[in-house]
């Protein structure tokens, strides 16, 4: 199942209790460990325990398919039955999963039959023991997932056709072993490696040497989600500098009061005791300084006197200033797409520096096709080429290139 926004979430969690009138949320006084949970919803009345089947909640069918909580293993032939939904790499298939792997292997294809081998020659039985021995699963798909991971992909990417067929095509036994990752497998394996490396990373924190400094900062994810991505800077048993991530929680609001008890639920989780908290290095948003009021309030120290600027961002807003004036976004967007500059428009050039004037005159090059052939024009009848200056043989006209926020122009 996909993930859902926030908005879309509230819509489907309306859509489930109209279905289940007079049930409520579960307590969850009992195991939820089962990767069945994650896709469904988990609700109680009278103190019966139900799961809910999320994609038909999502599917909005008539008919919502439930499950006593003691009666998982029907939950698990249904999501195969209806909706295609595997048991996750490593957990217990269904008996209906099961059911449908024993037919399709009947007709599977093996190395031998694809590679055309006859295993009852010694030498050709050697190949095909060989082939398969090298071939290890498990590795393969942990290197998928940290592909997708280190690429950010989407879950979705490990399920490309394409991407399949050249898999197939370099290794057979990719397709022969079912080694192909669904999107749910992606996620489900991710969450695992999260949860078997979490343990290591809260006995590095907690026997770091000396105090922990944090860095947080947010962003808007292409699939519209706003994610604060905390980063966390320390030293080591051998006191050798260490950062790492502790964590990307999402922050529906982006209030100071809840990106502070968002980086408070991350610093619980991992067991980072008050005493081992250093310094917040932010930028100058006003939501990070209650942000970290909020987190001292909580910790026991005064936030304000661990709260540092993050001089990176200082330097960047202080060049654009000096260069372009307070608003430097907004007079670039006067500018753009004007085909030939006003009196007034020409004034406000004048108005700035040296580099100022150099920048603007790339932008608005670079978005006019008119000013794009009379730089050419330009060129061609002045001889000046980007032979001339290299001394090559081949003649080629020289193009204006921006690069950064700043836009700085390069020839």
């Amino acid at each position: 199942m996909s993930a859902t926004q926030p908005g879309q979430q509230q819509h489907l969690e309306d859509r489930l209790f109209h279905h289940f009138r007079g049930w409520a949320w579960s307590e969850r006084a009992r195991d939820t460990s089962s990767w069945l949970w994650d896709f469904g919803y988990d609700i109680q009345r009278h103190g019966l325990r139900k799961w809910a089947c999320k994609d038909c909640i999502l599917g909005n069918r008539p008919i919502i398919a439930s499950f006593t909580s003691s009666g998982l293993q029907n939950a698990a032939n249904h999501l195969w039955r209806e909706h295609k939904t595997p048991a996750p790499e490593g957990e217990k298939k269904s008996t209906a999963q099961l059911k449908s792997e024993c037919v399709l292997k009947s007709n599977q294809p093996t190395i031998a039959s694809v590679l055309k081998l006859d295993v009852n020659k010694p030498t050709e039985q050697n190949i095909a023991n060989s082939f398969i021995s090298r071939f290890d699963k498990q590795h393969f798909q942990r290197m998928l997932v940290e592909l997708i991971v280190s690429s950010n992909q989407s879950f979705s990417f490990a399920e490309n056709p394409i991407l399949r067929e050249i898999f197939g095509y370099l290794n057979p036994s990719v397709s022969i072993q079912h080694a192909n990752l669904s999107a749910t497998a992606v996620r489900y394996k991710i969450i695992q490696e999260y949860n078997r490396h979490k343990q290591k990373v809260i006995e590095v924190l907690r026997d770091s040497p000396g105090a922990l400094h944090i860095s947080f900062d947010g962003w808007t994810s292409r699939n519209k989600l706003a994610l604060y991505g905390i980063a966390c800077f320390f030293r080591d048993e051998k006191n050798r500098p260490c950062k790492i991530m502790i964590g990307v929680p999402e922050a529906h609001r982006h209030f100071g009061s809840t990106i502070g008890g968002e980086v408070l639920d991350v610093l619980h989780t991992l067991g980072v005791s008050p005493e081992k908290i250093g310094y917040f290095t932010l930028d100058n948003a006003e939501n990070n300084d209650t942000a970290v009021e909020v987190i001292g309030a909580e910790l026991g120290f005064d936030g304000r006197l661990r709260r540092g600027r993050c001089f990176g961002h200082t330097i960047n807003l202080s060049a654009k200033a000096l260069l372009f004036g307070k608003n430097a976004d907004a007079f670039e967007q006067q500018l753009s797409g004007a085909e030939a500059l006003s009196d007034t428009e020409y004034a406000r050039w004048r108005k700035r520096g040296p580099v100022g004037k150099l920048h603007n005159i790339v932008v608005d090059v670079r978005i006019s096709h008119r000013l794009i052939y009379l730089f050419k024009e330009v060129q061609r009848v002045s001889g000046f080429t980007k032979s001339s200056v290299s001394n090559s043989q081949v003649t080629r006209k020289m193009e204006v290139v921006t690069y950064l926020t700043v836009g700085f122009p390069t020839l």
